[in-house]
Parts: C-alpha cells; structure tokens; sequence
C-alpha cells in the first residue's frame, strides 16, 4: 500500500470517529433533554386515597387497657408478637368492609395503582376492601412506626422507661424518637420515598394506599408542607380533626371538586371520610394553605419552638 493511500485511509477513518463522537454526543443530549423533560412534567396522582386499617388486635388490647387499667391483656403472648404481626378483630374485618362499601357506593372501585403496607392488618384491611379486580403491590416503606422497646412491654414499664422524656414528647413529638424505634421526623423520610415513586409513575392516575395511623399523619405533614410548629400542634391533637380513626380514609385531589379548571400541579384540596365511624362521616373538601413565611414570621416560629 502506498503512502498516499495509507494517508486517505487515515484521514477516512478519522472522520467517521469524528462522525460518530459526535452522533454520540447528540443522542446522549437528547436523552438528558428528554430526561430533563419528563422530570419537569412529573406530577402527583389525580387522586390519592389514604386508608388505615381495620381495628387490630393491637388496638383492642390498648382500648381495653384504658377502660380498665387492667394490664394483664398484655399477656407474654401478645407481647411476644411484633407490632407488624397483629391481626384485625373481627369488628375491624367489618370497618374494612364498611369502607369497600363507601368505594363502591361512591363508584370509586377503579384504580391504576393500588399498594398496600406489608403489615398483616393492612393487608387483610385491603382483601376485606372486597373492591373488584384489586392488584395489590406490597411496599414495606408503607409499615407503622417502629416504637421500637415500648411495643413489647407492658404500660407501667413503659412509663417509668419514659419518664424523664414525656416533657420532650409533650414539646416536641415530630422529633421524639422512643428508644430502639423511630420518630416521626425519621418516618417523613421514609415516606417521601414513597411520594417520589407516585410522582415518576402515577401522573394524573387514581391510586389507593392501605396503611397506619402514624404513616397517614407522615403524609400529610409531607404532602400539606407543615411547619415544625404546625406539626406538633397536629400531632398533639386528640380532636376529630386531628385523629385518624380505623378505616378511615383521607383523600387528596389535584381536581377542583367545585368547577371543571383541569388538574392544578399539586394536590390542592382534600378530605376526611370515616365510613367506619369515629367522628363526622365525611368532611368536605378544603384548601391546603401551604403557609410561607416573612422574615418576622420566621422569629415569630423560632420563638415558638424554643418555648419563650
């Protein structure tokens, strides 16, 4: 081969690398661009249906606890079960039915996600739903606070345990993490994992969470934007507004339940419903006022959270 050639061979190869280099770089430009696209258009379920779970065997023990005060219900054997482990009663297999009823009465039977915690009372609330043809999908991100040693012994040991910690729970329960277990600042966490899955793969769809009581109370500090003082004054309050009875069911919404406008980015309103009981049956739909806060503002809550 002579030089010349060997020369154009060169120059040949040189260009189709150039050639290539560069299609490579454009293909992986519009990866990030369509990326870059598809991130900004992310956006949360149409609506979003937040369910607790029936009575639990749990839950009896400690009602009947505070009848009575008779700790014996806190036998070896139920103390020996992991909180995730309680069973519903028969009475929370009925509350789970109640609210399948509310879904179907209200034609609200048809879901393109529906997730349910692993927890054996959420997953047994979710098949007594009875809503047809469920497909559930398990997330253990969706569990109950762990309460870590309190679940496994009895009130009396509990209390002298967290004796010297009832005035920073009384204070500050968003950040009270019980011994061996979680606070709720530690669940948020573990929620927004959950939200982000929603915003990737549920844009605009209806979906249906079975879960807990604290998990609920996770998603709407979350999902509402609370403030540090908001939430614990939330967590504080033992009213209706602040209670999530069993089988309740808390329902957000980016569609404007008053007038036909499209869907808003975020959900914007939402509801309580409690076909099972425990307060008014169903709330109407409010605005979530995601508060901001002026430079006044602000020392006005830093106040407030230091106590002075």
């Amino acid at each position: 081969m002579t030089k010349h050639k060997k020369s154009v061979i060169m120059l040949i190869n040189k260009d189709l690398f150039t050639i290539s280099y560069f299609r490579l770089v454009i293909f992986v430009a519009k990866l990030l661009v369509t990326k870059i696209t598809n991130l900004e258009n992310m956006g949360m379920p149409k609506n979003l249906f937040l369910v607790r779970h029936g009575q639990s065997e749990g839950n009896l023990v400690r009602k009947k606890y505070e009848e009575t005060g008779d700790e014996s219900f806190f036998s070896d054997e139920f103390l020996g079960l992991h909180e995730s482990q309680y069973q519903l009663t028969e009475l929370g297999i009925e509350q789970a039915k109640l609210a399948g009823g509310w879904f179907k009465n209200n034609e609200l039977y048809t879901f393109d996600r529906m997730i349910v915690s692993n927890n054996v009372r959420a997953m047994q609330t979710a098949a007594h739903l009875n809503l047809p043809n469920a497909l559930w999908m398990q997330d253990a991100k969706l569990r109950e606070r762990d309460g870590g040693l309190s679940n496994s012994i009895t009130p009396s040991e509990r209390d002298e345990l967290y004796k010297n910690e009832q005035k920073f729970y009384d204070t500050q329960p968003f950040l009270h993490r019980p011994i061996q277990g979680e606070s709720v600042a530690d669940l948020c966490d573990r929620i927004k994992f959950v939200l982000d899955t929603l915003a990737r793969e549920c844009d605009g769809k209806n979906v249906i969470i079975v879960c807990h009581g604290h998990v609920i109370r996770a998603m709407r500090i979350v999902i509402e934007r609370m403030s540090l003082r908001r939430t614990n004054e939330y967590l504080l309050d033992h009213s209706e507004p602040g209670r999530v009875p069993n089988c309740s069911i808390v329902h957000y919404t980016r569609d404007n339940p008053e007038k036909n406008e499209g869907l808003r980015d975020r959900f914007d309103w939402m509801r309580i419903v409690r076909p099972a009981g425990g307060g008014t049956p169903e709330d109407p739909f409010s605005l979530i006022v995601r508060k901001k806060f002026t430079n006044e503002d602000l020392l006005e809550e830093a106040k407030a959270n230091r106590g002075i």
